[in-house]
């Protein structure tokens, strides 16, 4: 007789596992706004919209911020529009004072006047040193650097004629529109020229390899605010100064082009 034997098994089966990891991760860049007017004259309006990214900083608006009169927000461009030319001394007049051009804007336009005046034998115009002032806004959360180069619109000597001085004012109000009010000096040194690499006017000739003008160690923004409270002012002085111009000269220009560039270092 057989004898069968039966066995039972037991079988455990392992579940099945997945992870899912998840890791948001959000950070604030640099951030560097700058604002003045547009090609077409419009102001007030923010024309670069700089953020930090490695060595790229990338502009989120594909224009150009082009400076305003310093004091107001009115566009260069068109402020010049009329014509304008160097100022002028009307000197050695007969029974009176020297007369100039230079009333407040240290540039000769139609918005100056000229009193009659009686002539002597040695009566003659001759121009004076003159002074354009322009300037731009920059509002940021870190510090940030410019960069100038100047480049010949016509003739290249004529980057030997003007020189250029930049400055900072730290508040105020332009046109109507307060700035300010929320902002530092973007760099800590003393001064209104903290931060910037030379103190007084440098010719143009010197600027066309490119370098910086300004370089900051902190943000502008010091508080709460708009973006015109965290903004600051920079303001360029271009000075022409030949001597002594006579009516023989004729009529010349002397022009020249400068690209300010903000970058976060």
């Amino acid at each position: 007789m057989g004898t069968a034997f039966f066995g039972a098994g037991l079988y455990l089966s392992q579940p099945s596992t997945s992870d899912v990891i998840d890791r948001p991760h959000f950070n604030i860049d640099g951030v560097a706004i700058v604002w003045a007017a547009d090609s077409g004259a419009t102001t007030p309006i923010v024309s670069d919209f700089i953020v930090e990214n490695g060595a790229l900083d990338p502009d989120l608006i594909n224009t150009d911020v082009h400076t305003v009169v310093t004091g107001t927000l009115s566009a260069l461009d068109e402020s010049f529009a009329d014509g304008t030319g160097a100022t002028l001394r009307i000197q050695n007049i007969q029974g009176g004072p020297n007369q100039t051009t230079r009333q407040g804007d240290r540039f000769t336009s139609s918005a100056d006047t000229l009193n009659a005046f009686q002539l002597r034998a040695n009566t003659d115009v001759r121009t004076i040193r003159s002074d354009i002032l322009s300037s731009f806004y920059v509002a940021t959360n870190k510090a940030f650097n410019i960069d100038v180069v100047s480049s010949a619109v016509g003739d290249p000597a004529d980057l030997n004629l003007i020189r250029l001085r930049m400055r900072m004012t730290q508040s105020g109000t332009d046109d109507g529109l307060s700035f300010g009010s929320a902002a530092q000096i973007p760099h800590s040194g003393n001064g209104a020229a903290s931060g910037v690499q030379w103190g007084g006017y440098r010719r143009l000739s010197t600027l066309t390899g490119g370098r910086d003008i300004f370089r900051g160690n902190r943000r502008t923004a010091i508080a709460t605010g708009t973006i015109a409270d965290q903004s600051i002012r920079f303001d360029l002085d271009y000075r022409w100064n030949t001597g002594n111009i006579d009516l023989s000269d004729g009529t010349f220009d002397v022009e020249a082009e400068v690209i300010y560039t903000v970058y976060i270092p």
